[in-house]
């Protein structure tokens, strides 16, 4: 019995059709990889508020004028500012990112 292959330019044309596929899968998986990276951060180059599951209250005891990052204001209870977090900072404020 004579063995039937395919025609080597049918091979080709599926092998480019594969390969085209996998490439344009590939640019598209590293493309919204880069965006969610950069829309978590904020303009000035922080991280933003949701991006770290910020809280204006303590968590476990943990709160922001405990942190390593946070920059107090004028007084004890007044707002202050974060070395990651963009925006206003409450003192008894909380994030995923905080450091004793």
């Amino acid at each position: 019995m004579k063995r039937v292959t395919p025609h080597p330019a049918s091979n080709n044309t599926q092998r480019r059709a594969f390969l085209r596929s996998g490439g344009l899968l590939l640019t598209v998986l590293t493309t919204g990889t880069a965006l969610a990276s950069r829309q978590a951060r904020a303009n000035d180059g922080l991280l933003s508020q949701a991006s770290v599951h910020y809280q204006k209250m303590p968590h476990d005891g943990q709160q922001c004028s405990n942190c390593a990052y946070f920059i107090p204001g004028k007084t004890a209870t007044d707002t202050g500012s974060c070395r990651l977090v963009s925006g206003t900072i409450y003192p008894d404020g909380w994030c995923v990112r905080f450091s004793s």
